[in-house]
């Protein structure tokens, strides 16, 4: 029992907010002694408690008031002005991924009341958090060039955020089977869909408050090839891919294996051209008609602004300022009082121009003759009827750059033109802050934490083109010219500057050094695999520090298996790996997706694009990429693979559920896998999360076991199957005392996943998936075993070096401190806030 001192009753009788230095103790003073204080100030404390409860819910409703205000001030200003166009005062084009590998090609425009962005690939919304973009809410409008899902991959994490602060609507623009993509979304991401509204070029142009965009159709002159796939004739009901029964979420919750029902809609695949099996009797042959192979440029017009005014010629003309100085700008004649007629040209100096800007995409040679000989492009070349435009913007592969072709049409235009270029050429510096962390962890172990490569490439050396670089401006307004101030450069002397001022990280860095060299002597030689490589070890969403989930464990040299792969799994693929990524690529043997959550799947179709790639160049046909996954995952890579970009090529699928130790196919199909993978078993293991979610333990022919859990809360069924596992991947959202937010989302606190650890007698815990809440470290609790550790994005490690992970808990907690005293104190703040709630109620109800 910890009593109030007299301060702090004092302290609560007159509303004052404490902290917990206050009170004689330092856990929550829910037991507080209640009785001294009515001794104290009979009859008080209820209503206190009133005035508290009432004054903390007006607060809270008016700072989500004035919040949802300021979020959505853009819309609400739109819907005043009745559709009146003003234009913006500053016009900036920005590059937001220059189109190397790990930065598929992006532009953002940025006017003063909204944004506008061209192609959104995997990693986008990352890299706007990165350079700093504001008012992500003002993003109404999303242009593609092409559906292929360089341009696309971001667009459903783009979409999830959107919704989540508030935007009501979102248009996208582009191809006439952009539509087919967007209902292929609700597959598995029906609940997190805003208003979408899709608009095909020949609805243009668009005319926004900002500019006016007219969309080009440009064709490939190959024609589509009609494909033949196999649909069954029975009929099958609509799919409602997110209205899970209520029996399948509590097999769900209880970590059971959800039954196959009778007639069930995902019970059959229609139209599935990835299962590997012969067509049976009750399915017919049907053609599919593909949508054209088109690309679309945009010729973006920003708008006219009226001239101003010439006051003193006015004045001198009887006309003093007033409402009819907004007639003449609107091109309207006024009257003086005197009867005199003033019409516009008599005192409004010349319309100040608003520029053009083209962006446009020529992706491979049977584009070319359409783009250099389509009218609308051909108006703003020099010689041309319409503006100059003040950049064109190329996002065009080298070898298109360098076709004859291209260049004559290029230098067709006024040599003012600021060409830009766009393509796997424009390597630059980005994610400086993971790029900060990886360096001062580096400090601790270069080989665990490796630095991540910067991708280089050589460039044109051609005056006709300018090679962009990612967070680089080209201002359209008031002044043409480019702004490099959000240029990132990579400068790992400045980063470790940063620890040498840091209290106690040197003496503490000495002596894991000394601790690291004791250890290695008394480890086993061992071999290097299994190899864990952790590419993504946040959750929900990115954030600079961490990307969403995703593991490489390398069996062996020409092994890999991947789990789970969340957006932008392959540029962190490519950051880690550098010039080894076609090698890793190549060597991918085995895909598991977990669940049907996006931060867990959305990643995979760039992954298994870049795969195909890989195998027709090599003219490889004696390997296939196994998937294990849910259905709905099958269906959403089939109807993409169908309708928007064939990228399925030498897959091997298999349910998710058939591979657990239950299921009635689960011989047949792991037979291949085992084989493949010389491993002695692969079971997939249902966990308590969103429906069909599982786990995976595997256990190799040499003796060792990595169990990987998912997402999911404390399971029983996880612990069964990775009894004396050697190694636990674990899932640690969020941080203790956060149970009811645990159960909520059915994710694991901290302590959980540690004690799931223990009851499996797992040798080593690794936690991941952490919040973003905690960006750089989760908040540990008080005691942590020496049998865990904290993962971070490119963290490397085979297990005969998990010993040494322990070691670094001492050292990491100096290198953290600022960060982890801000959990604290925010955490403190929290409690505070809880003790008076409870306290208010308790008197309330008395």
């Amino acid at each position: 029992m910890f009593a109030c001192t007299r301060r702090t009753l004092l302290l609560l009788r007159r509303n004052i907010s404490f902290t917990y230095h206050e009170l004689e103790g330092r856990e929550i003073c829910r037991r507080l002694a209640v009785p001294q204080f009515e001794e104290l100030y009979p009859g008080q404390l209820s209503q206190i408690a009133v005035r508290t409860m009432a004054s903390t819910s007006k607060q809270l409703g008016n700072f989500q008031n004035r919040h949802e205000l300021k979020r959505l001030k853009n819309v609400k200003m739109r819907a005043k002005r009745g559709g009146q166009l003003f234009p913006s005062t500053n016009v900036t084009a920005q590059v937001i991924g220059s189109g190397s590998r790990d930065s598929p090609a992006s532009v953002l425009i940025i006017a003063d009341s909204t944004r506008f962005l061209f192609n959104c690939g995997e990693g986008t919304q990352r890299l706007l958090m990165e350079c700093g973009v504001k008012s992500i809410s003002r993003l109404e409008h999303i242009f593609f060039t092409r559906m292929s899902w360089e341009n696309l991959g971001g667009a459903i994490g783009m979409m999830i955020t959107l919704k989540k602060i508030g935007l009501p609507k979102l248009t996208y623009y582009g191809p006439e089977n952009l539509r087919d993509f967007t209902q292929a979304l609700q597959i598995f991401a029906k609940q997190d869909m805003l208003e979408l509204d899709v608009k095909s070029p020949d609805q243009g142009p668009f005319t926004n408050e900002a500019m006016v965009v007219h969309p080009v159709t440009i064709k490939s002159s190959i024609p589509p090839v009609t494909t033949v796939t196999q649909v069954h004739t029975k009929q099958v009901p609509d799919i409602e891919p997110d209205s899970d029964s209520d029996t399948e979420e509590a097999q769900a919750t209880s970590g059971e294996v959800p039954k196959k029902r009778k007639g069930d809609p995902l019970a059959t695949i229609s139209g599935m051209n990835v299962k590997l099996q012969p067509w049976r009797k009750d399915t017919k042959k049907r053609k599919m008609s593909p949508a054209e192979n088109v690309c679309v440029a945009y010729v973006c017009k920003l708008h006219d602004k009226d001239g101003k005014i010439l006051v003193d010629k006015a004045m001198s003309l009887g006309l003093k300022p007033g409402p009819e100085y907004s007639l003449l700008k609107k091109g309207e004649s006024v009257t003086t009082e005197d009867g005199k007629v003033i019409k516009p040209e008599d005192v409004v100096g010349p319309k100040e121009i608003g520029p053009t800007m083209i962006v446009l995409e020529c992706p491979s040679e049977d584009f070319i003759d359409s783009l250099t000989t389509n009218p609308t492009l051909q108006r703003h070349h020099q010689d041309g009827e319409g503006d100059i435009p003040a950049a064109v913007i190329h996002i065009t592969p080298p070898e298109i750059l360098e076709d004859t072709r291209y260049q004559d049409w290029v230098n067709r235009f006024n040599p003012s033109v600021e060409h830009i270029v766009c393509n796997r050429q424009c390597n630059s510096v980005t994610h400086l802050k993971s790029r900060r962390t990886c360096t001062k962890l580096n400090l601790l172990h270069p080989e665990i934490f490796p630095l991540p490569t910067v991708l280089s490439s050589p460039m044109d050396s051609s005056k006709t083109f300018h090679y962009a670089k990612s967070f680089e401006r080209f201002v359209l307004k008031p002044r043409m010219g480019w702004d490099r101030e959000h240029v990132q450069t990579d400068d790992p002397l400045l980063f470790l500057d940063e620890v040498k001022d840091l209290p106690d990280f040197s003496s503490s860095l000495d002596e894991l050094k000394v601790h690291l060299a004791d250890k290695m002597q008394t480890l086993k030689a061992t071999t290097r695999y299994p190899e864990v490589v952790f590419l993504g070890t946040g959750s929900a969403m990115p954030n600079r520090e961490r990307n969403v989930s995703g593991i490489m464990l390398h069996i062996s040299e020409q092994q890999n298996v991947l789990m789970d792969c969340g957006e932008g799994t392959f540029n962190q693929i490519c950051r880690f790996y550098g010039d080894k990524t076609d090698e890793v690529m190549s060597n991918l043997r085995c895909i598991f997706i977990s669940h049907r959550h996006a931060d867990h799947h959305v990643g995979l179709l760039q992954i298994l694009k870049y795969w195909k790639t890989l195998a027709l160049k090599n003219k490889d046909n004696s390997k296939a990429v196994i998937l294990v996954a849910p259905k709905r995952v099958f269906i959403w890579l089939n109807q993409y693979n169908q309708h928007c970009e064939d990228i399925i090529h030498q897959m091997r699928f298999v349910e998710v559920g058939d591979l657990c130790d239950s299921a009635e196919e689960r011989s047949r199909h792991e037979e291949t896998i085992l084989t493949g993978l010389n491993l002695e078993k692969f079971e997939t293991v249902p966990v308590k999360h969103c429906s069909n979610a599982y786990g995976l333990a595997i256990s190799h022919n040499d003796g060792w076991k990595i169990v990987y859990s998912g997402d999911t809360m404390p399971c029983d069924a996880l612990v069964t199957a990775g009894k004396n596992a050697d190694l636990l991947i674990h899932e640690a959202t969020l941080e203790d005392g956060m149970s009811e937010e645990a159960v909520i989302k059915k994710h694991s606190m901290i302590s959980e996943a540690i004690d799931i650890g223990e009851r499996m007698d797992a040798k080593f815990i690794m936690l991941t998936h952490f919040s973003q809440r905690y960006p750089k470290v989760p908040l540990l609790p008080d005691r942590v075993s020496g049998k865990v550790g904290i993962a971070f994005d490119f963290m490397r490690f085979c297990l005969s070096e998990v010993d040494l992970v322990p070691l670094f808990m001492p050292t990491l907690k100096h290198l953290f401190a600022e960060q982890i005293q801000e959990l604290m104190e925010n955490k403190m703040k929290k409690a505070e806030k809880e003790f008076f709630k409870v306290t208010a109620e308790q008197f309330v109800g008395k």
